[in-house]
């Protein structure tokens, strides 16, 4: 979770039993893996870690992980996986100018309204060279307009009005997972989403789409953005 009021407290058990590290989607994981690459002893930002999910690939790929999360509740969990966390908004990350080489981003978009503010504080991190590495929902497939919750059984979806239409959702995610109706969902459009790193003036280097066991349509996104190099 980040930026605004934590609205994961309260949630964080139910959310570690649901999505738990054993549990991570196969796809997202290796293009994650790939993306790191090897850490040589580097720190690597996990913002807004939630529980930790995803601290393993990055101490495995060795790196000297230091997680953010707003919500204290959900670092309570992450403790147990990484060896640094800190409450922080992402934001207001409370980490000096271009001094990380690597930044992660776990599904975390549709939690908070302003995603190109925290686009602009992973920019002000990284180094010159540095990588932000990010995967979550696909913004064109998962959303209050598309209902999955049958598209295992029916292989079709079904589409609603909405998508074109960003904010914080009435209805439910579509997802199928309970999770929007729990801490809301942020809806955003394609375009605001890729303009959010556009914005703040990394390049995107390389876009995947995931299958993420959606059967008619990818279910998510990843991307790797790089801070340019000083002239």
């Amino acid at each position: 979770m980040a930026s605004g009021a934590a609205r994961y407290d309260g949630h964080s058990q139910w959310y570690d039993q649901h999505f738990e590290p054993g549990h991570r989607p196969g796809e997202e994981l290796a293009f994650l893996r790939e993306a790191l690459g090897a850490g040589h002893g580097q720190v690597c930002v996990d913002l807004a870690c939630g529980t930790g999910l995803w601290a393993q690939p990055i101490t495995e790929a060795g790196y000297r992980a230091a997680g953010f999360d707003i919500s204290a509740d959900q670092l309570r969990f992450a403790r147990r996986r990484h060896a640094a966390v800190a409450r922080a908004d992402a934001c207001s990350i409370p980490v000096r100018d271009a001094s990380v080489p690597v930044v992660v981003g776990m599904f975390f978009h549709t939690d908070l309204e302003d995603f190109a503010a925290a686009l602009r504080q992973v920019a002000r991190c990284l180094r010159p060279g540095g990588r932000f590495i990010y995967a979550g929902v696909h913004p064109c497939f998962i959303g209050p307009f598309v209902n999955r919750t049958s598209e295992a059984a029916e292989r079709r979806l079904q589409f609603l009005s909405g998508y074109g239409s960003g904010g914080w959702a009435n209805r439910a995610s579509g997802d199928g997972t309970g999770l929007g109706g729990r801490v809301g969902f942020h809806h955003k459009t394609l375009a605001s989403f890729l303009g959010a790193i556009v914005s703040s003036g990394l390049n995107i280097r390389d876009v995947r789409e995931f299958a993420s066991s959606g059967i008619v349509l990818p279910r998510s996104i990843g991307l790797v953005a790089e801070q340019p190099e000083q002239p």
